[in-house]
């Protein structure tokens, strides 16, 4: 019976080592597909579609690589041949993340086009509306709006893509998202609202257009904070004439 329950136990520990190796390989293989799709190149790429058996690992790190390298002549090929418009990598993001928060509108056009999660999200960091945002990616901000991306998704931290447009000063994202209906009002744990970010980093622009779509200007956090009181506290000279000529008290 002992030496029964000794065998079974090594079966269990060899399938676990071979998931876990299947899974590393998944992640870090240095084919020759994902090399030449990592370089874009494309006529390499086909050739080896063409000529070789290649397993679906394979062809979603592949993906991957060719969505960081921003090819998007690649990342259609290896989408046509089967590749998982899905795929997440070992760093957390989705191809679709990764192409938006670089900023590859037409990867991200082409993820999107064939059934990529606008709404799938990565520990931390949230949708790729939110990484998109903050990384001021304008064109992809309208792809991903364009294919009813939630506008007010927020992260764990309750970061939105307008609060994290607000924080660094990205005027014409900010302009996009409240287009699309962003809560001018939103706010984090602490009651901070994008206008407070703006107002606390001296962010004219943002602070402008915030008040345009109807920001809360006297609005007030937890611990009783306002945005002039952030302006005021920075020594933001232009930011204070904005806020109080909006009635700011």
């Amino acid at each position: 019976m002992t030496r029964l329950l000794r065998v079974q136990f090594a079966l269990v520990q060899l399938f676990f080592l071979i998931c876990m190796a299947t899974s590393t390989w998944a992640e870090t293989m240095d084919s020759d597909l994902v090399t030449a799709a990592g370089k874009g190149r494309l006529v390499q790429v086909k050739e080896l579609l063409d000529t070789q058996n290649i397993e679906s690992g394979e062809r979603n790190v592949a993906l991957f690589a060719a969505v960081k390298r921003g090819s998007s002549r690649v990342v259609q090929v290896l989408l046509d041949a089967g590749a998982d418009a899905n795929f997440r990598a070992e760093n957390g993001f989705t191809v679709l993340q990764q192409a938006s928060r670089d900023g590859r509108d037409k990867v991200v056009e082409a993820l999107i086009a064939v059934g990529a999660d606008v709404h799938a999200t990565a520990q931390n960091e949230g949708t790729s509306l939110l990484l998109a945002s903050q990384k001021n990616r304008l064109k992809v901000i309208a792809l991903l709006l364009a294919a009813q991306a939630d506008v007010n998704a927020a992260r764990e931290d309750g970061m939105t893509a307008l609060l994290l447009a607000a924080q660094e000063g990205h005027q014409q994202v900010i302009q996009a998202l409240l287009i699309a209906k962003a809560d001018v009002n939103a706010k984090l744990e602490n009651g901070a609202t994008a206008l407070m970010l703006a107002a606390q980093h001296g962010h004219q622009g943002a602070i402008y257009s915030l008040l345009a779509g109807g920001a809360d200007v006297n609005a007030k956090a937890v611990n009783g904070i306002t945005s002039l009181l952030l302006a005021k506290k920075y020594n933001h000279v232009e930011a204070i004439k904005l806020l109080n000529k909006a009635g700011a008290r």
